[in-house]
């Protein structure tokens, strides 16, 4: 169990689109996509096609970056998350298939497709919240998982 706060963890049960940015080759590319959280294990599971744009790019260089957030028009009420990790599918079965459980449990209108389930494992999270102070700021990482 990882030592995340209460404020991301409910965050990231709360929202279900991430942005994700990824660069292979000094080639950038962003993409959207659906996500569970797995609070257990600290990572974000979605499902996407190997030969989507940035599968093929993860599969050269896992290292990417994203962001979950909403558009807020009041500056007070902005709240986002910022990330960091590695991509990776989940290759085998009992992985896979654990994975998916959890997946298909926040979305069950996914079963039946084709596309493998993949983990971004968190590495660095940065949460922004003006609803409590303006520029509030909560940190972690997986390496000081205090922070």
């Amino acid at each position: 169990m990882l030592n995340l706060s209460a404020p991301l963890i409910e965050f990231l049960h709360g929202h279900s689109v991430l942005s994700l940015a990824v660069s292979c080759d000094d080639i950038p590319w962003s993409a959207n996509a659906f996500y569970a959280f797995d609070e257990e294990q600290g990572r974000l599971l979605l499902l996407s096609s190997l030969d989507a744009r940035h599968s093929e790019m993860l599969s050269k260089n896992p290292q990417m970056a994203g962001s979950i957030s909403d558009q807020f028009s009041d500056i007070a009420q902005i709240h986002g998350l910022q990330y960091t990790g590695s991509a990776r599918p989940l290759n085998l079965p009992a992985e896979a298939a654990a994975a998916l459980d959890l997946y298909y449990r926040r979305f069950p209108q996914a079963r039946g497709m084709l596309a493998p389930v993949w983990e971004i494992r968190l590495q660095h999270l940065k949460f922004t919240d003006n609803r409590a102070v303006f520029g509030a700021k909560t940190l972690w990482s997986r390496d000081e998982p205090g922070t």
